[in-house]
């Protein structure tokens, strides 16, 4: 089971929960509650990370794209969370180093 949300730029939030379901810190939460952050992760009745928002809410800007959560995951959780952001033109450098 996962929980998926979309963000503005049109990449996507992808969250484990069988992970997060290890993960004794949750930590991409408290590093997304951050003062100035998107503030769009809560610990829910389960005791896994869950959306403050609607994902369209989410999908509109309400998750401003910081990178706290997958940072402070990757850094102090359990590696359950995945952020995927469009990037053209690093595809475009990438494809011209290639050929």
């Amino acid at each position: 089971m996962s929980l998926h949300f979309e963000v503005f730029s049109g990449g996507s939030v992808t969250i484990d929960h069988d992970i997060c379901a290890t993960c004794e810190t949750k930590a991409c939460v408290p590093a997304c509650q951050q003062p100035s952050l998107g503030s769009v992760l809560e610990i829910g009745e389960n005791g896994l990370p869950a959306l403050t928002v609607t994902p369209e809410q989410a999908k509109r800007g309400a998750c401003i794209e910081c990178l706290a959560c997958d940072l402070a995951c990757r850094a102090r959780g359990a590696g359950g969370l995945r952020f995927v952001l469009p990037m053209p033109e690093l595809d475009e450098i990438l494809a011209a180093r290639a050929g």
